[in-house]
């Protein structure tokens, strides 16, 4: 995975490996073209803040949204917050204009923050993809907890900070003339370094999160209703497990196509150093890595456009703007009850039921679990959003 020492590298290469580059020429970007790299990193940054900081309102607020894969979703909201308060601002600015004025401290901060936010958003999509399969492929094994959930985020964190390292220890201030940059040209393995993030950020992951939804899409799409008494209960039951579905390969693929581009820079730069002297490459680099910076704005949306919960979460925190409609029991959890079967179930009070399946309520018959919770169709403890 490209990281942060990259930003400057086309720019301290040509002062300290060959002395002839020193006065190669890059393309001067006008004022305008910085403008609108300048708004657009801006924009990027202000949104994955505030989009991902509701997410984790929405959850961390309300304790009845505090459910395994929540507890997931926030996580991943926590890693794209990082994203867009630590790195988004400091690289336009580092890359546009050829020089790092923070000081080291922040150089090795910047970059270390970098490598741990990626790390812990594919990582975490890695955890759900997991937990999705084994709720849908093996629904009877045992279901993670709250504290198992924490276990795994923990986990995640570990080595996410592990595969780190290497920025704090390595990347460095380097001055060349009157301009300093935040590189790690200096160390002999950073080649190898770029490869094995390359790797374990990227190409692994998405192999192992493509392998278990095509297995999901088949158990769900691929399979037949058992008889006409069951029909009505396996539609309903299939028709949850594919929404939750839908919306995390959503974010898998948006993941896959924000990080393809830099991917490819990072690939071709590694097998031709002289691509760095390119007149454009600054301009290259820029948009790579605003579709990979980027990444960190979408997951909220996906979440308000896919999840009735947390649409309904968003209206409540929008809900002074005259444009919005709020109703006040947005959680959707109109309570429980005891059926004559002797089994719990929900009622789940939709507004955007309403609206978008045109019936006011729908409920969904709790099922024991091997941990004696009762959980839902979709295999989520009984509070979960789905």
């Amino acid at each position: 995975m490209a990281n942060l020492t990259e930003i400057t590298n086309f720019s301290s290469a040509n002062a300290t490996e060959e002395p002839d580059y020193y006065d190669v020429e890059y393309y001067k970007e006008p004022v305008w073209v910085q403008a609108i790299f300048i708004s657009l990193y801006g924009t990027v940054s202000v949104l994955g803040i505030c989009g991902n900081g509701i997410v984790c309102y929405i959850v961390l607020g309300h304790q009845r949204m505090r459910t395994v894969t929540n507890y997931f979703i926030v996580n991943l909201a926590i890693g794209d917050l990082l994203m867009a308060a630590m790195c988004v601002n400091f690289t336009v600015y580092a890359t546009l204009y050829t020089r790092w004025p923070f000081g080291e401290v922040m150089c090795k901060l910047v970059s270390f923050c970098q490598t741990i936010s990626v790390s812990v958003s594919i990582y975490t999509l890695v955890a759900i993809g997991v937990d999705r399969y084994f709720a849908i492929i093996h629904p009877l094994r045992p279901r993670m907890g709250s504290k198992e959930t924490l276990f795994v985020i923990g986990v995640i964190w570990v080595i996410s900070v592990a595969l780190a390292l290497p920025a704090v220890l390595f990347t460095t201030v380097e001055t060349a003339g009157d301009a300093t940059f935040c590189t790690d040209g200096s160390w002999e393995d950073s080649l190898v370094y770029s490869l094995i993030c390359m790797v374990l950020q990227y190409f692994l992951p998405l192999t192992v999160l493509t392998a278990a939804y095509i297995r999901i899409g088949k158990r769900i799409w691929g399979r037949r209703t058992p008889g006409e008494v069951e029909a009505e209960r396996d539609k309903k039951m299939s028709e949850s497990k594919a929404r939750l579905v839908k919306m995390f390969a959503t974010i898998v693929l948006l993941f896959a196509l924000c990080y393809l581009p830099i991917q490819i820079y990072t690939i071709v730069q590694d097998s031709n150093q002289n691509v760095l002297f390119f007149y454009y490459i600054k301009i290259i680099y820029l948009c790579a890595l605003l579709a990979a910076m980027s990444n960190c704005v979408y997951n909220p949306f996906i979440y308000c456009w896919m999840n009735i919960k947390f649409r309904n979460g968003f209206r409540s925190v929008f809900r002074f703007l005259p444009c919005v409609t709020y109703q006040g029991d947005w959680n959707g959890f109109k309570g429980l009850r005891r059926a004559n079967t002797g089994q719990t179930q929900m009622e789940t009070l939709s507004t955007g039921s309403r609206m978008d399946r045109g019936r006011w309520w729908t409920h969904d018959q709790a099922k024991p679990n091997k941990n004696g919770r009762a959980s839902n169709s979709d295999g989520e403890t009984r509070t979960s959003f789905m």
